[in-house]
Parts: structure tokens; sequence; C-alpha cells
């Protein structure tokens, strides 16, 4: 025992620094979120512990249940449009083709354009009376009056899913293109001297082959996009009358700009058991497949 203990104590001493960071810049704020949570702090005054009080008012409150329903209609969409058009986009990049290498670095770009500006351009596109979108729908005579794309609170949830898709496409291509190139030719031209056609070659042979590739994007874009504040905070800041907005901004809303710290906390509180559960399925799978 005593000849292995230098080793542990080597090993802790590696992991020490990791361990440091981790609790200064995650360990600590979570749980300083958690106990904010519980208690009616506000901007300037520390607050007092009450119970589940911040919970019981935020199940009861139409803009915390419509800023949950929006969450998850803009994850479920975004994630299953941007699964398809990968897919899609990955199979008409891995064939050969005139510029190919232009092509695909004409797709990628909009993943490398920082999340801030893609929503100043986006906000720029959807504006009413300089923006680009509604000049070509006004000329091409779909509409007769200009469309508030981003006040409209029928179209200003499908706005900021658009422009998420935009921002987002590219990741799935490239972990699709890349998933991709690494299956074996010899498994496509088996299958095709089997009498399989294109379609069936892409069901039984390309898409099993991709499986894991899809769950991990799935889950790390479901995550991604559930917490995407900056795009909806630009876009629309939740309006019109707090009609778009999600929990990480809603969040915002009562914290910061009502001062209801407590309140906001236990917004992104409450919906952490969604994050452990996706995390544990993410994390699993990923072991499952480095085993």
């Amino acid at each position: 025992g005593r000849a292995r203990r230098p080793d542990w104590l080597s090993a802790y001493l590696f992991l020490a620094p990791a361990a440091a960071v981790f609790a200064a810049f995650i360990a600590y704020p979570l749980i300083d979120g958690i106990l904010t949570a519980f208690s009616n702090q506000a901007v300037g005054r520390p607050g007092e512990f009450v119970g589940l009080a911040n919970f019981v008012t935020l199940f009861g409150d139409a803009h915390f249940q419509r800023s949950a329903l929006n969450s998850l209609f803009l994850t479920v969409g975004v994630v299953a449009i941007k699964l398809v058009l990968g897919l899609a986009s990955a199979v008409l990049l891995a064939q050969p083709m005139p510029a190919r290498g232009l092509i695909r670095a004409l797709v990628f770009l909009p993943w490398a354009v920082p999340g801030l500006i893609a929503g100043l351009s986006w906000k720029w596109i959807y504006d009413e009376q300089a923006g680009v979108l509604s000049y070509l729908v006004l000329a091409l005579g779909l509409v007769d009056r200009p469309v508030y794309f981003l006040s409209d609170p029928a179209i200003g949830l499908y706005s900021i899913g658009l422009a998420m898709i935009w921002h987002g496409l590219p990741f799935f291509t490239m972990m699709f293109l890349a998933a991709l190139t690494s299956i074996p030719g010899e498994l496509n031209e088996a299958a095709a001297i089997d009498g399989a056609g294109m379609i069936r070659r892409f069901f039984s042979v390309t898409l099993p082959q991709m499986r894991e590739v899809i769950f991990v994007t799935v889950m790390l874009s479901s995550i991604w996009t559930f917490n995407s504040f900056h795009m909806v905070f630009i876009l629309t800041g939740g309006g019109p009358a707090m009609r778009t907005h999600i929990l990480p901004t809603l969040a915002y809303e009562y914290g910061i700009t009502q001062s209801q710290l407590g309140l906001g906390a236990a917004v992104l509180v409450s919906v952490i058991p969604v994050f452990v559960v996706l995390i544990v399925l993410l994390t699993r799978r990923m072991l499952r497949t480095e085993a």
C-alpha cells in the first residue's frame, strides 16, 4: 500500500488545477444559483429563504408556461429541421462536383460567425422598413404590405427559428459529412452488388453506420438550442408582450430587468433535471462508443 501512495499523490496533484477551475467557475456559480432560487433575493437586497415559493409562483405563471412551450417548440422544431437538412446537405457535399472545396467552405461559413453578429445580421434582414427580406416579399408580390417578422406575435417565434437553423445547420453538415467519409466504401459496394438501390443503401447501410454521430449531434444541438439566449434576446428581446420568451431570456427578464434574482434563478433551476437527463444520456452513449 505504501508503495502506491506516491502514485495516488501525483494523480491528485495533477487533478488539483482542473478541480480548482471546476470549483471556481462551475460548481460555485451552480450552487449559488440553486441557493438563490430558494430565496427572495433582489438587486440590492440579500433576501431570505422562502422555500419553494418561487417555484410555486412560476408554475402558476402564464409567462413561464408560454416560455417553456416556446423553448420546447424551438428545440424540437429547429433540431429536427437541422437534422433533415444536415443529412441532405452532407450527402450532396460528399458527391464529386466542381469547386467542391469552395462550396463546402461557403456552407460551413455560418458556423464561424459569432452568435452576436449572426443575431444582429438577422435583425437587419427582418427589419420591416429596411430589411432585405421584407423588400423581397414585397417585390415578388407575395404580400401587399410590410411583414413584421419580429413584432408580429403570430410569426415572431418562426422568424427566430429560421435564424437558429441558418446558424446551426453547418454543425450538423460538418458532423454528418465527417461520418459519411469514414464509412468503408466496401459496405455500399456489397449492398449494390446485392441489388440494393441508392435509397435502400442509404437507409440500410449509411444511416446505421452514422447512428452514434447522429445521436451525439442531436443531443449537443438540443442543449445549445434550448440555451440559445443571444438569438432571442437580440431579435425580439422576448417581445412583443413577452410572447417570444424562452426560459433563459425569461430568467434574464425576471432576474435582471425586474430585479427579482430569486425568481430568475428559479426559472433556470427548474430546467436542471432536463439537462441532467440529456447529459447523462449523451455521456453514456459517448462512453459506450469509445468502449
